[in-house]
C-alpha cells in the first residue's frame, strides 16, 4: 500500500487502481497520495501492490479485502479491458461494498452500456483526461459523465477542480460524437501526415535544413503519436461509433481539397479557404 499523505483523510480514501502500472495508473497514483487516499495498485507487472489480473484471478484473498475496503475503484484502462474488469467486479464485490467505480476509457460507447447493466449498487463516473500522462494538469481538459451516484460523485468532481484541470461534465453520446472530432479526425490526419511524408524519397538532413516551423509541428506530432501504442489509436477509430462518419468526412474533404489546390483557377482555394475559416 501506498504511502499516505500527512494531509487530512480523503474522503475518496482508500483507492484501488486497476491497471496501476500504465501512464494513467502512475499519475493518479500519485494524485490520490498526496490528495490523503491510501491507494492499492493492482496490474500484471510494474511495480504495483498486487500483481494479478483483476479479470480472470479467480483466488485473490488480497485483491478482496482491498476491493471490500475501496470507497474508490479506478479503471486505468482501455475499453475492452474495461468492460472484462467491471464484469468481474460485478461478480466480486460483495454486496455490501459500493465504491465509486471510474473508468478513463478514450471511447464510451460500450463501457457506458455495460456500467448501466454492472456493479449496479455501486456509484459510477466515467471520465476522459483529454491529455497524455506525462503533460501538465493545471488548465487540462477532462470530461466528467456521471452514470449514477450522488455524494461520492460530487466529493470526485470537487477532487478533480482541486487537481486544477478543466472539467467539462457531459454524458457519453456527446463525449463519442465530439471526440469523433476531436480524436478521430485529429489522429487520422496526423496518420496521413505521417504516411504521406514517408513516401518522400529525401534525405533527413535536406528535410530538416528546409524545415518550416509549421512542418516541424505537424512533423513532432505525427511523429509523437506513432511511436505510442498503435492498438489504442486503432480501439479509438474503430470503437467510436461515430468514426466512421469522421474518417468519411475526411475522405471527402481531401479529395475536395486536392483537386481545389490543384485547379488552374486560384477562385477555388480562395472559396475553401474563405469557408473554412473561423
Amino acid at each position: 500500500m501506498s504511502e499516505r499523505a500527512q494531509s487530512s483523510v480523503s474522503p475518496l480514501s482508500p483507492v484501488v487502481i486497476i491497471g496501476g502500472a500504465g501512464g494513467f495508473g502512475r499519475l493518479f497514483t500519485q494524485l490520490f497520495a498526496k490528495a490523503g487516499s491510501d491507494v492499492v495498485t493492482v496490474d500484471l507487472a510494474g511495480e504495483v501492490d498486487l500483481h494479478l489480473d483483476a479479470a480472470t484471478v479467480e483466488a485473490a484473498p488480497e485483491l478482496d479485502r482491498a476491493l471490500a475496503a475501496a470507497r474508490v475503484v479506478l479503471l486505468c484502462l482501455p475499453e475492452s479491458a474495461a468492460v472484462t474488469v467491471l464484469e468481474a467486479l460485478d461478480r466480486r464485490l460483495p454486496a455490501k461494498a459500493a465504491p465509486l467505480v471510474v473508468d478513463i476509457c478514450s471511447v464510451k460507447h460500450r463501457i457506458a452500456e455495460a456500467a448501466g447493466r454492472l456493479c449496479l449498487q455501486c456509484d459510477y463516473v466515467s471520465v476522459h483526461p483529454m491529455f497524455g500522462p506525462e503533460r501538465d494538469l493545471p488548465g487540462s481538459n477532462l470530461v466528467f459523465m456521471p452514470v449514477r451516484g450522488s455524494e461520492r460523485v460530487a466529493a470526485l468532481l470537487a477532487q478533480l477542480r482541486a487537481w486544477q484541470l478543466n472539467v467539462i461534465e457531459t454524458d457519453t453520446e456527446t463525449h463519442d460524437r465530439v471526440t469523433s472530432l476531436v480524436q478521430v479526425l485529429a489522429h487520422a490526419v496526423l496518420a496521413t501526415f505521417a504516411n504521406a511524408r514517408d513516401r518522400f524519397e529525401l534525405s533527413e538532413a535536406l528535410v530538416q535544413a528546409f524545415a518550416t516551423p509549421v512542418f516541424n509541428d505537424l512533423d513532432k506530432v505525427s511523429q509523437g503519436m506513432v511511436a505510442e501504442n498503435p492498438e489504442l489509436y486503432h480501439n479509438i477509430q474503430t470503437s467510436n461509433p461515430w468514426g466512421a462518419d469522421a474518417r468519411d468526412k475526411l475522405r471527402h474533404a481531401l479529395q475536395e481539397t486536392l483537386a481545389t489546390l490543384g485547379d488552374d483557377d486560384p477562385q477555388g482555394t480562395v472559396a475553401l479557404f474563405e469557408r473554412v475559416r473561423r
